[in-house]
Formats: structure tokens, sequence, C-alpha cells
């Protein structure tokens, strides 16, 4: 009896020590499964951001090309039109009606004015966000001046970089649009070996006096709003940025050692 109990203990211990293994070796499979799984999904992640980033540069690309072909269009058009300008002109003026060759001539160099000139920079995305932003300021009444020099940015990621110039240039026309002179200045060009993005936008009253902070308003009051995300990318690239104010002018510098 005593050597039946003795076998029967053996066998049980032997039966859960077989379980015990059997349960470490599946935790162990599982781990290694789960560590696989979640190397999966990080990579899928990547993978999905990636071809994210791919979609939004393709559509800017499409949208950069189908900009360049109108400015082409509206380039064949102005030619065409100058030809029956000219003719128009040269008939007041060979018939002695000089007042209305100068009031035809005025007539075509406002509608001159009014048309926008393509920035060509050497950068497809610098070039895509600068064209459609002061297009958008000019047909909104807006004066525009603007510097640009060839700069690649090639350190700041493509989502980020439009960001923050959308933003900055967003902010400027906004809040250039409430004031009397209605004017926004960008230069971005490299000065002492920095790549620098300086926006400058007319105002009437201190911004910084009435909102120190730079609160973002809902109802749009042109400054605040969207300067936290533009301070977040600019840290985020070891860069420095200086919110000002000069002659009537609220100003966003932004600088990255080039």
């Amino acid at each position: 009896m005593n050597y039946f109990l003795i076998v029967l203990v053996i066998f049980t211990a032997a039966v859960l020590l077989r379980e015990i293994l059997k349960r470490k070796s599946l935790e162990k499979e599982y781990e290694t499964l789960d560590k696989a799984y979640g190397q999966l999904l990080r990579e899928n992640m990547d993978t999905n951001e990636k071809l994210e980033e791919t979609i939004i540069e393709y559509n800017k690309q499409m949208d950069i090309s189908k900009e360049i072909r109108t400015l082409h269009e509206k380039s064949r058009l102005l030619k065409h039109d100058m030809k029956n300008h000219i003719l128009v002109i040269t008939s007041y003026l060979n018939g002695g009606q000089y007042d209305e060759a100068k009031g035809y001539t005025s007539k075509i160099l406002d509608n001159l004015n009014k048309m926008y000139t393509y920035i060509e920079s050497g950068n497809s995305l610098l070039n895509y966000i600068i064209n459609t932003k002061l297009q958008q300021a000019k047909e909104n009444g807006i004066k525009v001046k603007a510097e640009i020099h060839n700069l690649s940015f090639e350190y700041i990621e493509s989502i980020d970089f439009s960001a923050l110039l959308s933003n900055l240039l967003d902010n400027a026309i906004e809040g250039s649009s409430t004031s009397k002179d209605k004017e926004v200045i960008v230069n971005i060009l490299r000065k002492r070996g920095y790549d620098t993005i300086l926006v400058k936008n007319s105002i009437d009253q201190s911004v910084l006096k009435n909102n120190p902070k730079l609160a973002s308003s809902k109802q749009g009051e042109g400054h605040g709003y969207g300067l936290m995300q533009v301070k977040k990318i600019v840290e985020k690239y070891e860069g420095m940025i200086d919110i000002y104010e000069e002659q009537n002018y609220f100003c966003v510098n932004v600088v990255y050692p080039s």
C-alpha cells in the first residue's frame, strides 16, 4: 500500500512538473510572440506614418504642378492681351487722343499690379506654401513684400516645416487684415550662418501690450493662434524664436543654425 502511494505521489509530481514546465514554456513563447507583435505594430505605425507623409507630399507636388500650369496659362493670356492693349494705345496716340491713351494705360497698370508674381526659391515645399498664402493675401487686398533665398531646410521634416511656415503666414495675414496699411513682409534668407524666417505684419495698435501672453482667440484676433505649435517646432529642431514689435509691425523671427 505504501509502495502504491509512493508511486502515485511520484506520478502526480511528475505530471505537475510537466504541466509547470509546459506552462513556463508557453509563457516564454507568449512573451516572445508579444515582443514580436509589438515590434511589428511599431513598424506598421512607422510605415503608415511614412505613407501618410508620402501622400501629403505627393498631393502638394500635384498642387505645385497645377499652380505652375495655371501661371503659364496666365502668362500666355497676358502676352496675347498685351498685343491687343498696345494696338488700342497706338490707335489712341495716332488719333491724338492722348488723355484716352493715358487713361487706358493706367487701367492696364492697375490690373498688372493686382497680379501675383510666382516666387521660385528652389524648394518645392517652400514655393507651394509661400505662393499659396501670399496669393491669398493679395486676393484679400493685403500688400505683400517678400525676399526669399534658395534654402533647403532639409533638417526639418516636411510636415513640421509646413506647419511652421503656414501658421506664421496665416497669423500675419489675419493680423494685417484688421490694420489700416494691410501689409505682410516675408524674409526667408541666410544671415551670418543662420537660416532665418522673418514674418512681419502691419498693426494699428500694440498686440504685445494688449495681449502680452499672446493667448489665442476663437474670434481670430490674428496673433497667438498657432504660435504655440510654432514654438514647439522651433524647440524640436533646436532653433530660436523672437517675437517683438517695431515701427507698427508685429514681427516673428525664427532662426536655425544652418
